[in-house]
């Protein structure tokens, strides 16, 4: 994923849970990488390869309650 091109959100959520959320996200194959940013606070980075944004946005949702998410924030988007 060319991180040039690639938008990256902020999540903030229930440490226990940073793993099932990787695990989520790479289940959707092509469509991003968890980077955890702060294991202690439990803030994570996913980069999502442009088009994907959709489906990223849809997985966070969904996963709102079950995963802790307490903030999800876009902090950057590259132009293609």
């Amino acid at each position: 994923m060319d991180p040039r091109r690639c938008s990256v959100y902020e999540v903030v959520l229930n440490p226990a849970s940073i793993h099932l959320l990787t695990s989520i996200v790479e289940a959707y194959e092509g469509v991003g990488t968890v980077t955890t940013v702060d294991r202690r606070l439990a803030l994570v980075h996913i980069s999502t390869a442009p088009g994907c944004e959709d489906v990223v946005r849809a997985v966070v949702e969904a996963e709102r309650l079950r995963l802790g998410i307490r903030s999800v924030r876009e902090t950057n988007r590259f132009a293609p």
